[in-house]
């Protein structure tokens, strides 16, 4: 039965799941390549490898795939650990390597986001839509706010100080004012209007509105409307450029926000799997299982992808195929200091969408890059490429767009690759050296890789040149792992373990070509 209770995903889980802290290393090849070597070198071209054809004869090898010339097996198992004995890397994975004949080094840069593109994606998504101002369509009129203000005055009568149950502070005061609530509240009322006047607009950067306090301003490089289909579905629509996101589109169906009970509620889509491994998140109600969830979701797979797959064709992105999916539970959280329960909203697909080139697609993972080494740094950094779909049965409810990539030259058209022997050895010491430090907080760790993959992965280098790159075959380490927590850290309260349990986690990304290990979240 489809639940329609809405909810928060826990912000962000324990803050602990994400510390996968990197020790002190000699600044080492692998550690990682900076500078224009990092994005702008000429990888030597490979020579068409040989392979015996059979007893008497050796040919060239056209039709080898890359599987045959790293010598990759199709599932990988070992062990290894530190000299304490405390951080333990144990690895059996499937080895997914894409049908390809050859990875090559190609060259990328930021697609422009200027009003064609802005057109474009409005057209896309919506062609025949009225757009609305924001201003114009989240403005509530007089009737509303008195009904809202009817109904603190009600609390207040009745000596209910804390209606949304948020308790009181250190100081016996409580962390709701009511008084303040209904003051703003008549503030509002005074400058209401008797009826909605909708304003629309179309889609753009430079225009001007309100400031909320009787002024104006301009909105140089953001854009916030309401996007109303012919069916009546409100839909927000978020156009944003700055900083590591040159380019962002947020499209996300406002309906249960109109629909929830709880007015501040914020909703999010979040893994079904990662739920389903995660003791420490605490849901309001039972976790269906796999099957239920199938049954509740009330849409196809392939129904939902091709819902996806029509918009990708409308934006018009060369070689954008779907890379990946997963269930997703639409979640909301109670805004409460005393309730942390999460609730499901809906269940849908999680679809996402990357490049493939010659049969090698961008491998995708939950980072975004555009990081920064360091809280001082002033380098203008630069966000993965982004297309994610959340699909329920009422259609596609929420798109995440970023950084559309401009696909370039070809830089060096059949890389040399490294042995999967040499990668592993890689692999295996560096998955403790970066991990190291962990042990300084923790009294063990435990990773369980079960996924390596092969595919290309944007690399650059921001301090030279913030809005191009160059696509290069990478291997990447998926899988979860185990923290322990110390005594001391237990008296205070701590559970026995914590774990980060996000299958698109890569835990270690490795230049395919030079073995340089790379930061997904730097993104070089």
């Amino acid at each position: 039965m489809k639940r329609k209770t809405l909810a928060l995903i826990l912000g962000m889980m324990i803050s602990t799941v994400l510390l996968t802290g990197c020790a002190e290393t000699p600044e080492d090849s692998l550690v990682k390549m900076k500078g224009k070597e990092a994005s702008e070198k000429n990888y030597e071209e490979a020579e068409i490898p040989e392979t015996q054809a059979n007893a008497e004869e050796t040919v060239k090898a056209d039709k080898a795939t890359i599987r045959d010339m790293v010598g990759a097996p199709e599932t990988y198992q070992s062990t290894v650990t530190d000299e304490t004995g405390k951080l333990k890397i144990d690895t059996n994975a499937v080895v997914e390597i894409p049908e390809a004949e050859k990875a090559s080094a190609i060259a990328v840069s930021q697609h422009p986001f200027d009003q064609a593109e802005i057109d474009l994606i409005t057209n896309a998504f919506f062609k025949d839509a009225k757009i609305y101002t924001s201003s114009s369509y989240f403005s509530r009129t007089k009737q509303q706010v008195l009904k809202e203000l009817t109904t603190w005055k009600g609390y207040l009568a009745e000596g209910n100080m804390d209606p949304n149950g948020w308790g009181k502070d250190e100081n016996g005061n409580y962390n709701l004012d009511i008084y303040e609530v209904i003051e703003n509240l008549e503030q509002e009322y005074e400058t209401a209007p008797e009826e909605r006047v909708l304003e629309e607009v179309k889609p753009q950067f430079g225009l001007e509105t309100s400031d909320g306090m009787g002024g104006t301003y301009v909105m140089d490089d953001n854009f916030i409307g309401v996007a109303v289909t012919e069916d009546g579905t409100p839909f927000r629509y978020i156009l944003k450029s700055s900083g590591s996101t040159p380019m962002s589109v947020k499209i996300e169906n406002n309906k249960k926000y109109e629909q929830s009970e709880q007015a501040d509620a914020l909703f999010f889509w979040n893994s079904y799997d990662d739920f389903s491994a995660n003791n420490d998140i605490h849901l309001a109600e039972s976790l269906p299982t796999e099957e239920e969830l199938k049954t509740d979701i009330g849409i196809s797979f392939e129904e939902a992808k091709a819902l996806a797959d029509e918009k990708v064709a409308a934006l018009q992105i060369p070689d954008m195929e779907l890379a990946d999916w997963e269930y997703g539970l639409c979640t909301y959280q109670v805004n409460s200091p005393e309730n942390n329960d999460i609730h499901i909203h809906d269940t849908g697909y999680m679809l996402y969408y990357t490049r493939k080139l010659d049969g090698i697609p961008v491998t995708y993972t939950n980072s975004y890059g555009g990081a920064l080494e360091d809280m001082d740094s002033e380098m203008e950094t630069w966000d993965y490429e982004r297309l994610n779909f959340y699909v329920t049965e009422d259609g596609i409810d929420q798109v995440e767009f970023i950084n559309q990539y401009d696909i370039g030259e070809v830089k060096t058209e059949r890389v040399n690759l490294k042995s999967f022997d040499e990668i592993m050895d890689i692999y295996e010491k560096m998955m403790l050296i970066q991990n190291a430090d962990t042990l300084n907080y923790e009294d063990g760790r435990n990773y369980h890789i079960d996924r390596i993959t092969f595919g290309y992965s944007r690399i650059y280098e921001p301090s030279t040149d913030s809005r191009s790159g160059v696509l290069v075959p990478v291997w990447d380490f998926f899988g979860n792992f185990e923290g322990m927590y110390t005594e001391e850290q237990k008296s205070q309260g701590a559970p026995e373990t914590f774990g980060n349990y996000d299958k698109k986690c890569s835990h270690l990304t490795i230049n395919a070509i030079d073995g340089s290990v790379i930061d997904r979240e730097l993104g070089y």
